[in-house]
């Protein structure tokens, strides 16, 4: 994925109008954003009855960057493809900052022109990000 590209944010709730979903991680709540609508449904699959008022949704840059502002303070981070909660152990989850995702979004958008280079020779945004 890359920042012009689509990213997968998770929508819904019991409420009638649909909000982002917020996980809890040891230093506050955080957006969980994904590569793909696949990982995004694993995700939610592995919370069992929870995950039936949610749904995988493919949202542009500028889209994420208007959702992530709408947030406010309310949830300062964002978790990078958090790994599906049935998973046991000492799980490690990529966060960051609300803001400085935000900055890094606008910057990319910017800044690329869409690529010509086939899709597979990409390397995906969050790879390039974290340096994987």
């Amino acid at each position: 994925m890359d920042a012009l590209g689509a990213h997968v944010v998770i929508v819904g709730g019991p409420e009638p109008e649909d909000e982002l979903l917020a996980i809890v991680l040891d230093d506050g709540e955080a957006i969980p954003l994904f590569d793909s609508i696949e990982e995004a449904e694993e995700f939610l699959d592995s919370t069992g009855d929870f995950g039936n008022d949610w749904k995988a949704r493919e949202v542009s840059a500028e889209a994420l960057i208007s959702l992530l502002e709408y947030q406010g303070e309310e949830v300062p981070y964002v978790a990078l493809s958090p790994p599906p909660e049935r998973l046991e152990g000492g799980m490690e989850v990529n966060v960051l900052n609300r803001e400085v995702l935000i900055g890094l979004l606008r910057r990319q958008t910017a800044a690329e022109t869409p690529s010509e280079e086939p899709a597979s020779e990409r390397t995906g945004f969050w790879r390039r990000l974290l340096g994987r």
